[in-house]
C-alpha cells in the first residue's frame, strides 16, 4: 500500500508541475516547469483545493502557558480529538484528497509522551504536517513586543515537536502570528516558507484585500491596520502567502461559529458559493487556490452521522468539479509549489 500511495502522490505532484523530473517529498519545492502546471489539457484554469485543520493549544503548552478550554493532558480528551481528526481525514481520503494538518503543543507533546502515532500515521498517508502557532500560548501576552530571535526560537521548538511526533524532516507551512509585523522574518529564520489563514484575532475578521485565488509574496507583515506591506508583492520575498479564495465577507473565517450564520448547512452553502466564485476568478496559466479550515470535533452534527455535512459537501460539490477537471486536490505546500512554478 505504501508503494502504491507514493506512486499516486508522485502523479498528483507531477500533474501540478507538469514536470517529468523527480517529485518532491514534503518540504522540497517543485522545480519550475516549461509549461503551466495549473492548466488542464483543454487549456482552462484549474483551482487547487484542500481542507486545512487547526489543532488548538488546549492545556499547558511546552512553554508552561495555560491556554484554551479543555486539556490535551487529559488522555480521554486527547483521544477523543484524535478520533475526530481520524474521522475527518478518512472522509477526505475517501474522496481522493489530502489535508494540511496544523499542530502545536500540547497536542504534539502529549502525542510524544503517550506514544500516540496519529501525526506520523497521517504523514505516512500523505497528509501534510504543519505548524498552527497561537503566539500568546507559546510566547505570552506581550508577544508582539518580543524580538524576531525569540519568535524564531519558539517556532523552531514547536516545529521540533511536530517533527518528533510526525516523523517528517521538513515543516514548511504555518498559520498564526498574524499581528506581529516581523512574523515573516521570524518564520524564515525558523525555516518556514508558506503561510495562510490570516485572521485578525481581535476582530475575528480578514480584510477583503487578503482574499482572492492567486498567491503572492508579501513584502512584510501587518499589525492589522496598515496592510500596505502585506498586500504588496515582493518577487524576492521568502514566504508564499496563499489566499483562501474569492470570499465576499470579512468574517468568513469565524462565521461558522456564529449563532447568526445559520448553522452548519448554511455555512457550507456559503462555502459552495465561494468556491464557485473562486472558479470564476481562476486564471489559466496561474496558480489558483481555494481552501477552508476545520477543527477537531467541528461540524460534528448528528451523533449518528458525524461530520455528514463535510461528506455531503465533498460528494455533491467537490467530487463533480474534480471529475470535470475544474478542481484538483493539493496540500498547502503543493499549492505554493504550483505558484513557484508559474512565477515570472
Amino acid at each position: 500500500m505504501k508503494r502504491l500511495y507514493i506512486t499516486l502522490t508522485i502523479l498528483v505532484i507531477l500533474s501540478l508541475a507538469c514536470n517529468l523530473g523527480t517529485a518532491p517529498v514534503q518540504g522540497q519545492p517543485i522545480e519550475a516547469a516549461t509549461s503551466s502546471p495549473v492548466q488542464s489539457e483543454a487549456g482552462k484554469p484549474v483551482l487547487l483545493f484542500t481542507i486545512g485543520m487547526h489543532i488548538e493549544p488546549l492545556g499547558e503548552t511546552a512553554q508552561g502557558i495555560q491556554s484554551g478550554q479543555g486539556d490535551y493532558h487529559q488522555l480521554q480528551f486527547f483521544e477523543h480529538h484524535v478520533q475526530d481528526i481520524l474521522a475527518v481525514t478518512q472522509i477526505v481520503e475517501a474522496h481522493g484528497g489530502r489535508m494540511t494538518i496544523q499542530a502545536q503543543s500540547p497536542f504534539t507533546t502529549v502525542a510524544i509522551e503517550s506514544g500516540n502515532t496519529i501525526l506520523a500515521d497521517l504523514a505516512a498517508r500523505g497528509h501534510e504536517l504543519a505548524l498552527h502557532f497561537h503566539e500568546d500560548a507559546h510566547l505570552g501576552k506581550n508577544d508582539e513586543s518580543l524580538s524576531v530571535l525569540q519568535w524564531c526560537n519558539v517556532m523552531k521548538q514547536e516545529i521540533s515537536f511536530i517533527t518528533q511526533a510526525g516523523g517528517v524532516s521538513n515543516i514548511r507551512y504555518w498559520s498564526g502570528g498574524n499581528l506581529y509585523l516581523d512574523v515573516y522574518d521570524a518564520a524564515q529564520c525558523a525555516g518556514l516558507d508558506v503561510n495562510s489563514d490570516w485572521k485578525n484575532p481581535q476582530l475575528q475578521e480578514t480584510p477583503l484585500e487578503f482574499v482572492g485565488v492567486n498567491p503572492w509574496r508579501p513584502s512584510g507583515g501587518t499589525d492589522g491596520v496598515n496592510l500596505s506591506a502585506f498586500i504588496q508583492h515582493d518577487p524576492n520575498g521568502a514566504v508564499v502567502f496563499l489566499p483562501e479564495g474569492q470570499y465576499n465577507k470579512t468574517d468568513f473565517g469565524s462565521m461558522r461559529r456564529s449563532d447568526n450564520a445559520g448553522g452548519d448547512a448554511a455555512y457550507f452553502e456559503f462555502l459552495k458559493q465561494s468556491l464557485y466564485a473562486s472558479l470564476s476568478a481562476a486564471q489559466a496559466g496561474k496558480a489558483n487556490v481555494f481552501h477552508f479550515t476545520v477543527h477537531p470535533g467541528e461540524f460534528r452534527g448528528d451523533p449518528q452521522h458525524p461530520f455528514e455535512v463535510i461528506e455531503k459537501f465533498l460528494s455533491e460539490v467537490v467530487d463533480p468539479l474534480v471529475a470535470s477537471g475544474d478542481l484538483q486536490w493539493a496540500t498547502f505546500s503543493e499549492m505554493a509549489d504550483a505558484y513557484i512554478a508559474t512565477e515570472p
